[in-house]
């Protein structure tokens, strides 16, 4: 029983000297100029992915958060544990043609690797986009280098909150994006704050 005292002295000294040590923060800040998104992609429920990420923000203002892909055993042709880790930035997203066109709307072919090929139609006040800029933090594959930023983007039919939604994945690796992966379903998570 002393030492169950003893351990709760501890944690609660440790708590006490990492609020004491965090940076103060502004009690107030910038209001937003434009509504804000909030948005959350990550693996639906019963089917295993490699994707996880979250963001607020809008096009005017800027964007916060972040998350992860880890491309393995989880992901579409990939085998033998981890074999690439990219960090990620939500840095635009939004209605397409609403909050912005990043390509031209239209009928686009995504490659599957284990999934089909899926013909997937971009379409103005219909599809929700995220664009992300992807840190390699970890590679065991040549073709992607620790150090490397590719831009990505997701996009699927909108709908407000929390649904299960077929995605596709843009590329860019400098020369403007292209349809890359049929990513197949993923959890949404997407609402509009005033």
């Amino acid at each position: 029983m002393r030492q169950g005292a003893i351990g709760m002295r501890l944690r609660g000294l440790a708590l006490a000297l990492v609020v004491l040590t965090m940076p103060s923060v502004p009690a107030t800040a910038d209001q937003p100029t434009a509504v804000r998104w909030s948005v959350e992609v990550s693996t639906a429920p019963h089917l295993p992915q490699d994707v996880w990420f979250t963001g607020m923000g809008n096009n005017s203002d800027g964007w916060q958060g972040g998350g992860s892909i880890c491309l393995n055993n989880l992901a579409q042709g990939f085998e033998g544990g981890e074999q690439v880790t990219l960090l990620l930035d939500v840095v635009e997203g939004g209605i397409f043609g609403v909050d912005g066109s990043p390509v031209p709307a239209g009928t686009y072919t995504f490659p599957g690797i284990e999934l089909p090929d899926l013909d997937y139609t971009v379409t103005n006040g219909q599809t929700y986009y995220v664009i992300l800029d992807a840190y390699i933090v970890q590679s065991k594959l040549p073709a992607f280098a620790v150090g490397d930023t590719v831009g990505l983007m997701f996009m699927w039919d909108f709908a407000s909150g929390r649904t299960n939604r077929p995605m596709v994945l843009w590329a860019d690796f400098g020369f403007g994006f292209f349809p890359f992966l049929n990513e197949g379903v993923l959890m949404a998570n997407v609402r509009l704050h005033p």
